[in-house]
């Protein structure tokens, strides 16, 4: 009766250990992943909330504002723009407060959080400089602000800047393109001078907010480092799955 009760109960501990390893698949770009997780400690929706949240970390989370590229999308721009902007950013940041991760992943989320601040504020302040530059430069970090200094000087003083900012842009690339310089020199400056030609004060203005400002903002909001979230996703699957990770993958 005894050598009974002890076959039960070690037919019992394995049951429990088999329950414990569950099998988690997933894919990215070029590979289907699986592996083997305790799910007493986790469960399947931690771990694809948690994967979730590390993409996130390197991509766009807010949609509803593109900065204006051309001139015809600087005219369709108003108010109604940063409403959007703003519902869609709370309801994100919302979304992504309320996910629940593995414990490992919880500051992982909170990075996320911060990631999506940022990009609300550059949209934002963005959208303003557009639309009331005076406010936006009291709010705008402090080494962007020669972006937008002029906006509220005159003509000549935007048509200045401008210029500047092209010749700047210029040297900067060729610098940056050995091989190619001249041949971008030349193809930026005509491109300046046909589009002086054509509305110099619109496309001074989208120069200068689009990819003078809005860029120096981003460079300022926080980001977190795309090798970092490649490190922690590494870290990551080896806390949930262990050895037991497979993959199959394409060709690139």
């Amino acid at each position: 009766m005894k050598l009974f009760s002890l076959a039960v109960i070690v037919a019992a501990m394995a049951i429990t250990n088999i329950a414990q390893a569950e099998v988690y698949k997933w894919q990215d770009e070029l590979c289907d992943i699986k592996g083997k997780f305790d799910n007493k400690k986790y469960s399947a929706k931690q771990i694809k909330n948690s994967h979730f949240v590390l993409r996130a970390l390197t991509s766009s989370n807010l949609s509803s504002f593109f900065p204006p590229m051309d001139i015809n999308a600087l005219d369709e721009l108003s108010m109604t723009d940063m409403d959007k902007l703003t519902k869609e950013y709370q309801q994100v940041k919302s979304n992504a407060g309320r996910l629940e991760v593995v414990p490992e992943a919880k500051e992982y989320k909170q990075q996320l959080l911060k990631s999506i601040d940022g990009e609300y504020k550059q949209n934002r302040l963005t959208i303003l400089a557009y639309l009331n530059p005076s406010d936006a430069l009291k709010q705008s970090p402090p080494m962007c602000k020669h972006y937008l200094e002029p906006l509220l000087q005159n003509e000549t003083a935007i048509q200045n800047k401008w210029q500047q900012f092209v010749e700047d842009r210029i040297q900067q690339q060729a610098r940056l393109s050995d091989d190619n310089g001249e041949y971008y020199r030349d193809l930026a400056t005509e491109r300046y001078q046909r589009e002086k030609a054509t509305d110099p004060t619109k496309y001074a203005k989208i120069d200068l907010v689009t990819f003078g400002f809005g860029n120096c903002v981003n460079d300022q909001v926080y980001h977190v480092d795309p090798e970092k979230v490649y490190n922690y996703q590494q870290k990551l699957n080896k806390t949930l799955f262990g050895n037991s990770l497979t993959m199959v993958c394409d060709e690139p």
